[in-house]
């Protein structure tokens, strides 16, 4: 992460340079993402050090959310950019001049355009490894820059031939790109902090439904997203079984859903007594007459 910001401080440093000399809209517009992706940057930061704290007491479940709340403030950040580079495109656009030293601009962009795509591979694997939100958002505005400087390098070599107005409508391009993507942040970012269903539900059930011993299943939910997903549901067992056989088929549910859903980081079984099936072979010692089966949880 330290790597990432210093790139993205000597890319905006040298767009914005770059923006001054040609008086390119395109260069500048990617220069001013570059710019907030600095500030982007340290709230990620800030995010990623927060969600790593262990759970506490007054955070039972620990403060991974954390990491949406900073990647939701980095869309914010970037949509407050959206406006400003649109109108500095539309004002350009309704009085195109042509653009001065534009080789140097291509340069500098070519530069961006590799360091961009380098510091977006290696973001892009540390996510995986990581299941971080931040790491990934950083992955994604990486491929953004990288789009934008190739949006970029197309504006201003046209330019170059004589078709000033393009500068400008690459620059509404890269409006666009930003916009999708502080959208996107904020979009994915509130489904997980609003706990949005993060796994299909009714494959969850059909799961646990296969397990031998379980008679039915109801009231699965979900939460998270994947990697950091926690499931709930409620399946009932034969009244006849010991509390001890009871959760072992609990155990047996919370294992068979992790294995097949992935991603998991807790499974919660409430266990509760349903209707009696004809005894197997293979059934456990029944309760003596006259006593139920109490309901409880497992966890994987």
């Amino acid at each position: 992460m330290a790597v990432a910001l210093g790139v993205h401080v000597a890319l905006a440093l040298i767009q914005g340079a770059s923006a001054w000399l040609t008086g390119g809209v395109g260069v500048g517009a990617s220069a001013l993402h570059g710019i907030v992706g600095i500030l982007a940057h340290g709230v990620a930061l800030g995010g990623a050090w927060m969600g790593t704290r262990p759970p506490d007491a007054t955070h039972p479940y620990g403060y991974e959310r954390y990491e949406h709340v900073a990647a939701m403030a980095i869309g914010m950040l970037l949509l407050a950019t959206v406006g400003a580079i649109g109108f500095s495109a539309i004002a350009r656009l309704m009085r195109p001049t042509p653009l001065a030293a534009t080789a140097l601009g291509v340069g500098v962009m070519i530069a961006s355009a590799i360091a961009n795509a380098s510091l977006w591979r290696v973001l892009r694997r540390r996510a995986r490894n990581l299941a971080s939100r931040v790491v990934a958002s950083e992955a994604t505005h990486a491929g953004a820059d990288l789009l934008m400087a190739v949006a970029v390098i197309v504006g201003l070599a046209l330019s170059r031939v004589g078709i000033p107005w393009l500068d400008p409508v690459v620059a509404l391009g890269v409006a666009g790109l930003v916009a999708w993507r502080g959208w996107s942040l904020v979009w994915t970012s509130a489904e997980v902090l609003t706990d949005a269903a993060g796994a299909d539900v009714d494959a969850i059930a059909h799961i646990a439904a296969g397990i031998k011993g379980v008679n039915g299943v109801h009231a699965v939910r979900c939460r998270g997203e994947l990697g950091r997903l926690r499931v709930d549901l409620h399946i009932h067992v034969d009244p006849d079984l010991t509390v001890a056989h009871a959760h072992t088929i609990a155990r047996g549910v919370a294992e068979r859903v992790t294995a097949e859903l992935g991603g998991i980081c807790e499974v919660l079984v409430h266990i509760g007594a349903g209707e009696r099936r004809a005894p197997a072979a293979s059934a456990p010692p029944a309760m003596p007459p006259g006593s139920r089966e109490a309901e409880g949880s497992s966890r994987s």
